[in-house]
Parts: C-alpha cells; sequence; structure tokens
C-alpha cells in the first residue's frame, strides 16, 4: 500500500516564482528531483483573488511533500 498523500499550498508573489521556476524551470525540476514531490506552479495569469500570488501545490509523502515545502520556502525571501 502506497503511504498516503499530502498536499502542501503555498501563495507566492508573482515576483518571486522566477526564482522558484529557475531558467527553463531547471530549479523547480532539480527540486522535485531531490524530493520526490510534484510541485506545480499556477500559471502566469492565475493568481489568488484578489492579490497578485500565484499558487504552488506540493503534493507527495509526509517526507517527500514537506522536504519540498522546506527547498520552495528557502526560494522565498523573508519579509
Amino acid at each position: 500500500i502506497p503511504p498516503p498523500s499530502v498536499t502542501y499550498t503555498l501563495h507566492v508573489p508573482d515576483h518571486i516564482v522566477p526564482a522558484i521556476l529557475g531558467k527553463g524551470g531547471q530549479v523547480v525540476k532539480e527540486m522535485m528531483e531531490m524530493s520526490g514531490a510534484t510541485i506545480k506552479i499556477s500559471r502566469k495569469e492565475e493568481f489568488v483573488p484578489g492579490t497578485t500570488n500565484r499558487i504552488i501545490t506540493i503534493t507527495g509523502s509526509q517526507h517527500s511533500a514537506s522536504y519540498a515545502h522546506q527547498l520552495v520556502s528557502g526560494k522565498i525571501p523573508q519579509q
């Protein structure tokens, strides 16, 4: 039986997304390979209603999803 999957949702300012994606999606690809989780980023025109924040969805096992969450969070400057 596969372990239950976990989903994290992050709301990230649009201008931060390029740092998470990387050139040609390279950075996000590496984060997915390192963690084993799936990381999806909403399209350019898809924002959290009333904001210019994009939606990042991380899905995987408890361990891989939380590791991916740490990797993505590390790319977001703390206010």
